[in-house]
């Protein structure tokens, strides 16, 4: 009896959440429209890239630089400087990216001055797909720098009397765009 019971109540409860009629028809189901897509970058606009990862992903760059690109225990950022500036004299900026040791960049205005850490400096044209190496540097002690056209590279070089801190001698080799390729001139 008490289980006839236990029924007609459970029977009486769903009964009473049910609506008149049975399944009630609203009208047709609204189509649905997905969100729109990421527009594309305005025309002139750089696009912004992980330094790192694109020397990480880059077949051209070493794996003595690549096992560089760990965080510095002193700061914990990576020891990469970049910066975009228009190299090869087309009006869009390119970015620059040297690899220093840990906690040594200096960066100066437009120009990367890292005498005293850099290992290496590579040039990337960021607008195409993907990321091309324009100019790879390879040596310590470089600085990039533009003027009319001309890539100043610069490497400090020490002299017997210099102090470990402070070279005082400079070599430079400079470069010209030709639309293709950085080709050296000096």
């Amino acid at each position: 009896m008490r289980g006839v019971a236990v029924g007609l109540m459970c029977l009486m409860l769903l009964g009473g959440c049910a609506t008149a009629g049975g399944i009630k028809v609203e009208g047709p189901a609204t189509q649905v429209t997905p969100p729109p897509s990421t527009p594309p970058p305005p025309s002139g606009v750089i696009p912004s890239f992980d330094p790192v990862a694109l020397l990480r992903t880059d077949s051209k760059v070493t794996d003595k630089i690549k096992s560089l690109l760990t965080p510095c225990p002193q700061s914990g950022r990576f020891p990469v400087d970049s910066r975009y500036v228009d190299l090869t004299g087309d009006g869009v900026a390119e970015m620059i990216v040297a690899v220093t040791y840990c906690d040594t960049t200096i960066p100066v205005g437009k120009v990367i001055d890292t005498r005293f850490g850099s290992v290496a400096t590579y040039v990337y044209d960021v607008v195409a797909k993907p990321p091309v190496d324009l100019l790879a540097v390879d040596q310590p002690g470089y600085i990039l720098d533009q003027n009319d056209g001309v890539v100043q590279v610069t490497q400090w070089e020490y002299r017997s009397n210099d102090p470990s801190c402070c070279p005082s001698a400079r070599t430079f080799t400079y470069y010209k765009w030709t639309g293709t390729i950085f080709e050296r001139i000096k």
